[in-house]
């Protein structure tokens, strides 16, 4: 089978002619300092957790740091509408599941400002921290929920709760697992988000469309002159693994323009400070993991 990768793509990515996992590097925690070192060359900064959910191995940085969530977000607002479905309360919205579909799988942002308002708004960031012992989750404080505050290792513990609450009544409640309704529409995510932006960067670039991954990615500009994107999820034998990356550019162009990109209602996916931003992602996910086939990715 031959592959092609983008020349731009190519570039970002290590070489991995004969690689396993291990044979760059001798450790994860080296490569991540590799990827880091990588990174701050292209103008950006790195927040990231890998966890083993079998072994109980990590390796990051920063992940008990302060970030915003942007569209990652809205696993809250799934968990939280999950729970008032659960005790009864959505009786009357029969098109809950459309509306969890296109705010999860296509990461709509107008359906997620409609169930954040109609769930009660910045209160349930501090219910479903509470529900999954989120201690450095915080509502935001002007209300708008692309703004709440969590850390990776937050974003982690929601992860490994929602996978362990596969295959059983939600919360103890008897039905059918909302967990794996959720995790059914991060496993068929859309190749392009409502707002017209790609979402194949970082974790679904590097494991390829062999390797399913429920998968939730955020992004946003330009805070403090930055683009900030996260690429989060689940993935490996019963999704054993799970990484959390959110990455912070400086907005830039081979031109030296300053102007921001305008993105308060459609993002130009072709931006060029855009696409160097989201190669940045990738490059630093396969850097942590060189091999995206391997077995271990912690190996």
């Amino acid at each position: 089978m031959l592959v092609c990768v983008p020349a731009t793509l190519a570039a970002v990515l290590p070489d991995r002619k004969g690689a396993e996992i291990g044979d760059q590097f001798e450790t994860a925690a080296d490569r991540l300092d590799e990827a880091l070192e990588w990174a701050a060359d292209r103008g950006s900064r790195v927040w990231l957790l890998l966890t083993d959910r079998q072994t109980g191995r990590q390796v990051g940085v920063g992940q008990d740091e302060p970030i915003l969530t942007a569209s990652i977000a809205k696993l809250f607002i799934a968990s939280e509408l999950a729970l008032r479905d659960v005790h009864g309360e959505r009786a009357g919205f029969l098109d809950d599941e459309a509306q969890l579909s296109l705010m999860l799988s296509e990461s709509d942002d107008f359906t997620a400002t409609m169930l954040w308002e109609q769930l009660g708004g910045s209160d349930l960031v501090g219910a479903v921290a509470s529900r999954y012992g989120l201690t450095r989750t915080q509502p935001p404080g002007d209300g708008l929920w692309w703004h709440t505050q969590t850390t990776p290792s937050d974003i982690v513990a929601f992860y490994n709760q929602l996978l362990d609450e596969r295959g059983a009544g939600t919360w103890g409640e008897p039905g059918d697992s909302w967990a794996d309704r959720i995790l059914d529409h991060l496993r068929h995510w859309a190749a392009t988000g409502t707002d017209g932006y790609a979402q194949g960067f970082g974790l679904p670039a590097v494991l390829g469309p062999e390797q399913p991954v429920a998968l939730k990615q955020g992004w946003m500009c330009c805070v403090a002159a930055q683009w900030i994107h996260l690429t989060t999820g689940v993935f490996g034998p019963d999704e054993r693994y799970i990484l959390v990356a959110q990455v912070a550019e400086d907005v830039q162009y081979s031109d030296g323009a300053t102007e921001l990109p305008q993105t308060s209602e459609f993002i130009d996916d072709d931006d060029e400070s855009a696409v160097h931003a989201r190669e940045t992602v990738t490059g630093v996910v396969a850097r942590l993991l060189p091999a995206a086939a391997a077995a271990d990715p912690l190996g």
